[in-house]
C-alpha cells in the first residue's frame, strides 16, 4: 500500500474521522508504511517510544516477558492503534510488539505529529482519550479475570469473546478463523497450554465446538458455557 492511498483508511476510522481533510493530509505526509513477517519484533522494551502504529493488515500481539514466558496484554487486529503509550508520557517501550501473520502492514506516525493535532483539534483529543480509556478498561477486565476466575472460566470466556468479535455466522454455528496457538491463548488468559488443550478437547468431545489449527467452529455461541 502506498502512503497516497491511506486517506480513505483514515476517513473511515472512528479515531481519525474527526480530523479535517487538511489534518488528515498532514498525517498522510508524516506517515510511513512498514511490512513485517511472522514473529518479527516491531518494537521491544528499552527502545525509544516515539511512534504510534496503526495496523492496516494482519495481527500483532503486545506482550511482556515474565518468568521465561510471554504474557500477552492484548492482541491488535486491523484498523486499530497500538504503541500509544508515548502519547501519555512514556519515553521508552515497556513491552514487545510481535507480528503474528506472514505479512503485517502497519502505518507509523510520529508521536509529536499526533500530539500537535491533539492540541489543535479538541475532538481528536477526545477521540484518542476514548480509545485509551477503552484499552485501559480491557486491561482492567483481564486483571480482574485472572484474580477472580479460575483457569477454565477464563478460557471459556475468551472463546466466547472470540466468537463475538471474530466469528462469522453459518446457520446456527459460528466460525472463527484465527492464528492463535494454544500457547497464545494460554498466555492471553494467564493459564497453561496444557489447560487450554484440555478444555478444548473436552468441549470437542461434548460437541460444543470443533477446532483445528486455523479455525474454531462453535456449535451454538449462546450455549457456550461462560461460567463453570
Amino acid at each position: 500500500m502506498d502512503t497516497k492511498t491511506i486517506l480513505p483508511v483514515l476517513e473511515t476510522n472512528p479515531v481519525f474521522a474527526v480530523l479535517t481533510p487538511e489534518e488528515r493530509m498532514m498525517l498522510q505526509r508524516a506517515a510511513t508504511i512498514n511490512v513485517f513477517t511472522r514473529h518479527q519484533v516491531l518494537y521491544k522494551p528499552g527502545q525509544p517510544s516515539n511512534k504510534v502504529f496503526f495496523l492496516l493488515k494482519g495481527v500483532v500481539k503486545i506482550a511482556v516477558h515474565a518468568e521465561k514466558k510471554d504474557i500477552i496484554k492484548y492482541v491488535v487486529r486491523g484498523g486499530n492503534l497500538f504503541g500509544e503509550s508515548c502519547l501519555t508520557g512514556d519515553t521508552q517501550r515497556r513491552d514487545f510488539a510481535y507480528a503474528m501473520d506472514d505479512q503485517v502492514e502497519a502505518l507509523e506516525f510520529d508521536a509529536q505529529t499526533l500530539l500537535t493535532l491533539m492540541r489543535s483539534n479538541f475532538a481528536f483529543a477526545q477521540s484518542l482519550l476514548h480509545f485509551l480509556g477503552e484499552r485501559l478498561r480491557y486491561t482492567e477486565i483481564q486483571l480482574e479475570n485472572v484474580v477472580l476466575k479460575d483457569s477454565k472460566s477464563r478460557i471459556l470466556e475468551y472463546l466466547h469473546q472470540m466468537g463475538i468479535e471474530q466469528g462469522r455466522r453459518i446457520g446456527f454455528e459460528t466460525l472463527v478463523k484465527h492464528n492463535m496457538t494454544h500457547q497464545d491463548i494460554a498466555d492471553l488468559t494467564g493459564t497453561s497450554r496444557q489447560m487450554v488443550t484440555a478444555v478444548l478437547n473436552q468441549l470437542k468431545r461434548s460437541n460444543v465446538l470443533y477446532f483445528n489449527r486455523k479455525k474454531i467452529l462453535l456449535r451454538d455461541l449462546n450455549a457456550l458455557p461462560i461460567a463453570v
